[in-house]
């Protein structure tokens, strides 16, 4: 079946998040594939590349024209749910993970959702550091939540706007 998909109206600029197109799909779900061990499939992130925009904001980094992060995330009532940020193995540890979570961070801002959200395994250190360095805090526990090896995921929040602070307890 043929999807139709929206021309990418971004710049393609290197080192700069940039929303994710139909040419992207294929790359994404390799270093999807290389990185995590429950991978989104590459109709997944097909559908995210259709999802209408004002709902859903998939965006990539390249590096001369080499696919080496990208980041998905939802914009849901009042809330920024970041579903997935990943970065190539070989540019991992360059700040690439921060530069999307401040991208994804900063558009939620800027569309005045008050709270950021998201699942990460407790064993993914990394990513709780760099989640704890955006004042994420663990709000809930969802058990057995991971397909391929059962583990909980934490779920964490942080306030975008300040009116949130107090909500989140």
């Amino acid at each position: 079946m043929q999807r139709s998909v929206a021309k990418n109206v971004y710049a393609r600029t290197d080192g700069i998040p940039v929303r994710m197109d139909l040419s992207d799909v294929v790359d994404v779900a390799t270093l999807e594939r290389e990185v995590f061990t429950d991978p989104w499939s590459a109709d997944s992130f097909l559908a995210e590349v259709e999802r209408k925009p004002e709902i859903g904001y998939p965006v990539v980094i390249r590096d001369d024209g080499r696919l080496i992060a990208y980041a998905v995330a939802w914009f849901i009532v009042d809330e920024l749910h970041v579903g997935n940020i990943a970065v190539h193995p070989d540019f991992q540890g360059r700040g690439l993970a921060t530069l999307l979570l401040e991208h994804l961070m900063d558009e939620g801002r800027r569309r005045d959702m008050v709270f950021a959200t998201l699942e990460v395994r407790p064993s993914n250190a990394p990513a709780l550091a760099l989640y704890g360095k955006f004042g994420f805090r663990q709000i809930a526990r969802r058990r057995n939540y991971y397909r391929d090896n059962r583990e909980d995921a934490l779920v964490l929040a942080t306030a975008l706007h300040p009116s949130a602070e107090a909500r989140l307890g």
